[in-house]
Protein backbone atom coordinates (compact mmCIF):
# COMPACT_ATOMS: atom_id res chain seq x y z
CA UNK A 1 0.00 0.00 0.00
CA UNK A 2 2.53 2.05 0.79
CA UNK A 3 4.20 1.59 -2.56
CA UNK A 4 1.27 2.33 -4.33
CA UNK A 5 1.05 5.55 -2.75
CA UNK A 6 4.77 6.34 -3.45
CA UNK A 7 4.21 6.01 -6.83
CA UNK A 8 1.35 8.01 -7.41
CA UNK A 9 3.08 10.55 -5.46
CA UNK A 10 5.89 10.71 -7.99
CA UNK A 11 3.68 10.65 -11.06
CA UNK A 12 1.64 13.64 -9.44
CA UNK A 13 5.30 16.00 -8.55
CA UNK A 14 6.21 14.66 -12.46
CA UNK A 15 2.88 16.01 -13.96
CA UNK A 16 3.61 19.43 -11.75
CA UNK A 17 7.09 20.15 -12.86
CA UNK A 18 6.16 20.11 -16.61
CA UNK A 19 3.32 22.22 -15.89
CA UNK A 20 5.27 25.80 -16.08
CA UNK A 21 5.59 24.70 -19.98
CA UNK A 22 1.91 25.34 -20.38
CA UNK A 23 2.33 28.86 -19.27
CA UNK A 24 5.66 29.69 -21.22
CA UNK A 25 4.04 28.63 -24.34
CA UNK A 26 0.80 30.72 -23.68
CA UNK A 27 3.23 33.40 -23.30
CA UNK A 28 5.00 32.73 -26.04
CA UNK A 29 1.94 32.48 -28.22
CA UNK A 30 0.98 35.79 -27.02
CA UNK A 31 4.10 37.70 -27.93
CA UNK A 32 4.16 36.42 -31.36
CA UNK A 33 0.74 37.52 -31.55
CA UNK A 34 1.68 40.58 -30.44
CA UNK A 35 4.46 41.29 -32.98
CA UNK A 36 2.41 40.03 -35.55
CA UNK A 37 -0.01 43.35 -34.81
CA UNK A 38 2.98 45.80 -34.26
CA UNK A 39 4.07 44.22 -37.49
CA UNK A 40 1.37 44.31 -39.32
CA UNK A 41 0.30 48.52 -38.25
CA UNK A 42 3.72 49.60 -39.04
CA UNK A 43 3.93 47.15 -42.60
CA UNK A 44 3.77 50.50 -45.58
CA UNK A 45 0.50 50.64 -47.30
CA UNK A 46 1.47 50.29 -51.03
CA UNK A 47 -1.34 52.29 -52.54
CA UNK A 48 -0.75 54.74 -49.74
CA UNK A 49 2.69 54.96 -50.85
CA UNK A 50 1.15 55.19 -54.45
CA UNK A 51 -1.19 58.30 -53.75
CA UNK A 52 2.06 59.91 -51.87
CA UNK A 53 3.99 59.38 -55.10
CA UNK A 54 1.03 60.91 -57.21
CA UNK A 55 0.76 63.71 -55.52
CA UNK A 56 4.79 64.43 -55.00
CA UNK A 57 4.14 64.12 -58.95
CA UNK A 58 1.59 66.37 -59.03
CA UNK A 59 3.13 69.14 -56.64
CA UNK A 60 6.78 68.74 -58.71
CA UNK A 61 5.25 69.20 -61.91
CA UNK A 62 7.88 70.84 -64.19
CA UNK A 63 8.55 72.83 -67.24
CA UNK A 64 6.22 75.89 -68.96
CA UNK A 65 3.60 74.74 -71.33
CA UNK A 66 0.88 76.91 -73.38
CA UNK A 67 -1.96 74.45 -71.92
CA UNK A 68 -0.27 74.57 -68.31
CA UNK A 69 -0.12 70.79 -68.48
CA UNK A 70 3.24 69.09 -67.37
CA UNK A 71 4.48 65.23 -66.56
CA UNK A 72 6.16 65.13 -63.34
CA UNK A 73 8.27 61.98 -62.09
CA UNK A 74 8.50 61.07 -58.49
CA UNK A 75 10.53 57.56 -56.81
CA UNK A 76 9.19 55.99 -54.30
CA UNK A 77 10.34 52.99 -52.25
CA UNK A 78 8.98 50.55 -50.05
CA UNK A 79 7.36 46.95 -49.84
CA UNK A 80 4.46 45.92 -52.16
CA UNK A 81 3.42 46.68 -55.51
CA UNK A 82 1.39 49.91 -57.68
CA UNK A 83 2.55 52.70 -59.26
CA UNK A 84 5.25 55.01 -57.97
CA UNK A 85 6.48 51.52 -56.02
CA UNK A 86 9.46 49.34 -55.87
CA UNK A 87 9.30 45.60 -54.31
CA UNK A 88 11.20 44.41 -51.29
CA UNK A 89 13.97 47.03 -50.82
CA UNK A 90 14.20 47.96 -54.39
CA UNK A 91 13.88 51.28 -55.59
CA UNK A 92 10.80 51.80 -57.70
CA UNK A 93 10.37 54.48 -60.06
CA UNK A 94 6.67 55.96 -60.88
CA UNK A 95 5.45 59.01 -63.06
CA UNK A 96 2.39 61.32 -62.10
CA UNK A 97 0.41 63.66 -63.76
CA UNK A 98 0.75 67.18 -62.34
CA UNK A 99 0.45 70.79 -63.33
CA UNK A 100 3.60 72.95 -65.08
CA UNK A 101 4.01 76.54 -64.25
CA UNK A 102 1.29 79.21 -65.69
CA UNK A 103 2.93 80.17 -69.10
CA UNK A 104 4.85 83.64 -68.80
CA UNK A 105 3.15 86.25 -70.80
CA UNK A 106 5.57 87.34 -73.49
CA UNK A 107 6.65 90.78 -73.54
CA UNK A 108 3.95 92.99 -75.09
CA UNK A 109 6.08 95.05 -77.98
CA UNK A 110 7.54 91.30 -79.01
CA UNK A 111 3.69 89.99 -79.00
CA UNK A 112 2.91 93.12 -81.14
CA UNK A 113 5.81 92.13 -83.58
CA UNK A 114 4.85 88.78 -83.89
CA UNK A 115 1.55 88.66 -84.30
CA UNK A 116 1.91 91.81 -87.27
CA UNK A 117 5.11 90.04 -88.68
CA UNK A 118 2.70 87.16 -89.30
CA UNK A 119 -0.55 88.46 -90.77
CA UNK A 120 2.04 90.55 -93.44
CA UNK A 121 3.97 87.23 -94.50
CA UNK A 122 0.79 85.57 -94.53
CA UNK A 123 -0.52 88.50 -97.11
CA UNK A 124 2.35 89.00 -99.06
CA UNK A 125 2.39 92.58 -97.59
CA UNK A 126 6.79 93.37 -97.23
CA UNK A 127 6.18 96.25 -100.05
CA UNK A 128 3.76 98.32 -97.86
CA UNK A 129 3.71 97.21 -94.23
CA UNK A 130 7.09 97.92 -92.62
CA UNK A 131 8.35 96.76 -88.31
CA UNK A 132 10.82 97.89 -86.78
CA UNK A 133 11.27 96.09 -83.18
CA UNK A 134 13.55 97.55 -80.41
CA UNK A 135 13.15 96.78 -76.43
CA UNK A 136 10.92 99.95 -75.93
CA UNK A 137 9.01 100.27 -78.70
CA UNK A 138 7.53 98.67 -81.93
CA UNK A 139 7.09 101.17 -85.29
CA UNK A 140 4.35 100.29 -87.73
CA UNK A 141 4.95 102.16 -91.19
CA UNK A 142 1.58 102.27 -93.47
CA UNK A 143 2.55 103.37 -97.29
CA UNK A 144 0.22 105.61 -98.09
CA UNK A 145 -0.57 103.84 -101.33
CA UNK A 146 -1.89 100.41 -99.38
CA UNK A 147 -3.68 103.06 -96.67
CA UNK A 148 -5.32 106.69 -98.98
CA UNK A 149 -6.28 107.91 -102.39
CA UNK A 150 -3.31 109.94 -103.80
CA UNK A 151 -3.36 113.53 -102.28
CA UNK A 152 -6.02 112.64 -99.63
CA UNK A 153 -7.17 111.60 -95.97
CA UNK A 154 -9.73 109.47 -97.60
CA UNK A 155 -9.07 106.09 -97.21
CA UNK A 156 -8.83 103.20 -99.92
CA UNK A 157 -10.78 100.02 -98.92
CA UNK A 158 -7.56 97.37 -98.89
CA UNK A 159 -6.34 99.77 -95.86
CA UNK A 160 -9.15 98.23 -93.55
CA UNK A 161 -8.50 94.33 -93.37
CA UNK A 162 -4.91 95.61 -92.25
CA UNK A 163 -5.96 98.42 -89.80
CA UNK A 164 -9.05 95.79 -88.22
CA UNK A 165 -5.34 93.40 -87.63
CA UNK A 166 -3.13 96.63 -85.99
CA UNK A 167 -6.07 97.50 -84.07
CA UNK A 168 -6.33 93.21 -82.99
CA UNK A 169 -3.22 93.44 -81.88
CA UNK A 170 -2.66 96.15 -80.16
CA UNK A 171 -5.79 96.18 -78.14
CA UNK A 172 -4.56 92.66 -76.85
CA UNK A 173 -1.51 94.43 -74.93
CA UNK A 174 -3.37 97.79 -74.13
CA UNK A 175 -3.10 97.15 -70.53
CA UNK A 176 0.71 96.58 -70.93
CA UNK A 177 2.15 99.49 -72.65
CA UNK A 178 2.21 103.15 -72.05
CA UNK A 179 1.01 104.85 -75.25
CA UNK A 180 0.46 104.66 -78.88
CA UNK A 181 1.72 107.51 -81.35
CA UNK A 182 0.15 107.68 -84.91
CA UNK A 183 1.97 110.12 -87.18
CA UNK A 184 1.61 111.18 -90.46
CA UNK A 185 4.23 112.21 -93.48
CA UNK A 186 4.50 113.62 -96.36
CA UNK A 187 7.06 113.76 -99.48
CA UNK A 188 9.23 116.88 -100.21
CA UNK A 189 8.05 117.32 -104.05
CA UNK A 190 10.00 120.57 -104.52
CA UNK A 191 7.26 123.43 -103.69
CA UNK A 192 8.35 125.38 -100.31
CA UNK A 193 5.54 127.99 -100.30
CA UNK A 194 3.61 128.87 -97.08
CA UNK A 195 0.57 127.27 -99.17
CA UNK A 196 2.27 124.56 -100.46
CA UNK A 197 4.03 123.97 -96.76
CA UNK A 198 0.88 124.61 -95.01
CA UNK A 199 -1.31 121.87 -97.59
CA UNK A 200 1.31 119.11 -95.91
CA UNK A 201 0.92 119.90 -93.14
CA UNK A 202 -2.52 119.42 -92.99
CA UNK A 203 -2.71 116.06 -94.86
CA UNK A 204 0.20 114.55 -92.81
CA UNK A 205 -2.09 115.16 -89.91
CA UNK A 206 -5.78 114.28 -91.69
CA UNK A 207 -4.27 111.18 -92.32
CA UNK A 208 -3.19 110.90 -88.58
CA UNK A 209 -6.43 111.53 -87.23
CA UNK A 210 -8.43 109.07 -89.92
CA UNK A 211 -6.04 105.57 -88.83
CA UNK A 212 -6.88 107.19 -85.22
CA UNK A 213 -10.61 106.91 -85.67
CA UNK A 214 -10.60 103.62 -87.33
CA UNK A 215 -8.90 102.16 -84.42
CA UNK A 216 -11.54 103.98 -82.48
CA UNK A 217 -14.45 102.50 -84.59
CA UNK A 218 -13.27 98.76 -84.02
CA UNK A 219 -13.04 99.39 -80.19
CA UNK A 220 -9.58 100.66 -78.99
CA UNK A 221 -9.79 102.72 -75.74
CA UNK A 222 -8.24 106.12 -76.31
CA UNK A 223 -6.60 107.52 -73.18
CA UNK A 224 -3.31 105.82 -74.86
CA UNK A 225 -3.44 107.80 -78.32
CA UNK A 226 -2.05 110.34 -79.50
CA UNK A 227 -1.48 111.87 -83.15
CA UNK A 228 1.27 113.96 -85.02
CA UNK A 229 1.62 115.18 -87.94
CA UNK A 230 4.93 116.07 -89.66
CA UNK A 231 4.29 117.61 -93.09
CA UNK A 232 7.68 116.66 -95.25
CA UNK A 233 9.92 117.44 -92.62
CA UNK A 234 11.24 113.62 -91.03
CA UNK A 235 11.76 112.06 -94.22
CA UNK A 236 13.46 107.97 -93.94
CA UNK A 237 14.34 108.46 -97.70
CA UNK A 238 15.50 110.79 -100.45
CA UNK A 239 12.76 112.61 -101.66
CA UNK A 240 14.93 113.00 -105.39
CA UNK A 241 13.49 109.97 -106.47
CA UNK A 242 9.83 108.76 -106.96
CA UNK A 243 10.85 105.53 -105.40
CA UNK A 244 11.79 107.49 -102.35
CA UNK A 245 8.97 109.87 -102.31
CA UNK A 246 6.95 106.77 -102.23
CA UNK A 247 8.40 105.61 -99.08
CA UNK A 248 7.97 109.07 -97.33
CA UNK A 249 4.84 109.21 -97.84
CA UNK A 250 3.32 107.11 -94.83
CA UNK A 251 1.74 106.66 -91.44
CA UNK A 252 3.74 105.44 -88.61
CA UNK A 253 2.07 104.00 -85.66
CA UNK A 254 4.54 103.98 -83.12
CA UNK A 255 3.62 101.56 -79.72
CA UNK A 256 6.39 102.24 -76.90
CA UNK A 257 6.57 100.28 -73.48
CA UNK A 258 9.10 102.07 -71.00
CA UNK A 259 10.99 100.01 -69.42
CA UNK A 260 10.54 99.94 -65.10
CA UNK A 261 11.98 102.46 -63.18
CA UNK A 262 14.13 100.48 -61.43
CA UNK A 263 16.39 99.27 -64.55
CA UNK A 264 15.91 102.72 -65.53
CA UNK A 265 17.65 104.31 -62.87
CA UNK A 266 20.55 101.56 -63.16
CA UNK A 267 21.29 101.86 -66.84
CA UNK A 268 21.56 105.93 -66.14
CA UNK A 269 24.20 104.92 -62.96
Amino acid sequence: MAIKKHVASEHEEEENSERWLLTYSDMITLLLALFIILYSMSTIDAKKVAKMAENFGTAMGNGYSTNANATGTGTGTGTGTGTGTGTGTGTGTGTGTGTGGTAVNPDALDQVYDVLENYVQKNSLQNSVGLVNSDTYVKIHLKDTLMFIPDSAKMLPSSEPVLHEIEGALSQVYDRIDYITISGHTADVGEHTVASDQVSWRLSTERAITVMNSFVSYGMKQDKLSIQGFAHFSPIASNLTEEGRAKNRRVEITVVKNPPADKTESKAN
